[in-house]
């Protein structure tokens, strides 16, 4: 189960990646994804505020992995049951990506978000810069796609200039 969960999340998360970077290009961004971003201080539920077209888009990334998944183990590789999708799994990886989505709109990171406990998973604050400044930090799990594409840079030098900010007050 955890090794399906770990590839349905990475699945996820680099089509996420891409197809919400696709949603800033300029002509989508103004008739589609703009609902989204009408929340420039979003709150756990907006992560499913969004237009029906990002809707499906996006959701394509939470049942992509899964019947892909499905469709390589029973069909392409005729592996046995035991390989299988189960009912518990799915509804497990729904739970899990519903909670990542709504932690990551929270605007905090609490003290049981992964993102305290995996240096590379993204969280709230990552996600609130992209809500703040409409680029950057597309990804929705993992920092890694980010950071190897480039797209979070501002974010990193805003993070930077914070943590001098925090060292001089804490001169004073």
């Amino acid at each position: 189960m955890l090794p399906q969960l770990a590839v349905f999340f990475i699945f996820e998360d680099f089509y996420h990646y891409h197809m919400h970077r696709f949603m800033h290009w300029p002509p989508f961004y103004k008739k589609v994804h703009k609902v989204h971003h009408e929340y420039a201080a979003p709150f756990g539920i907006a992560a499913e505020y969004a237009h029906p077209i990002e809707t499906m888009i996006l959701g394509f990334g939470t049942i992509g992995g899964p019947l892909i998944y499905h469709a390589l183990t029973s069909y392409v590789f005729k592996l046995d049951d035991a390989w299988g999708l189960h009912l518990v799994t799915m509804l497990l990886w729904i739970v899990l990506r519903l909670f990542q989505a709504i932690d990551a709109h929270s605007g905090y990171d609490f003290p049981w978000s992964l993102c305290n406990w995996v240096p590379f998973w993204a969280g709230a604050d990552h996600h609130d810069y992209h809500h703040q400044a409409f680029i950057g930090n597309y990804a929705s799990s993992f920092r890694w796609w980010d950071y190897l594409f480039g797209t979070d840079t501002k974010y990193r030098a805003y993070r930077k200039r914070q943590a001098e900010e925090r060292r001089k007050l804490k001169m004073n």
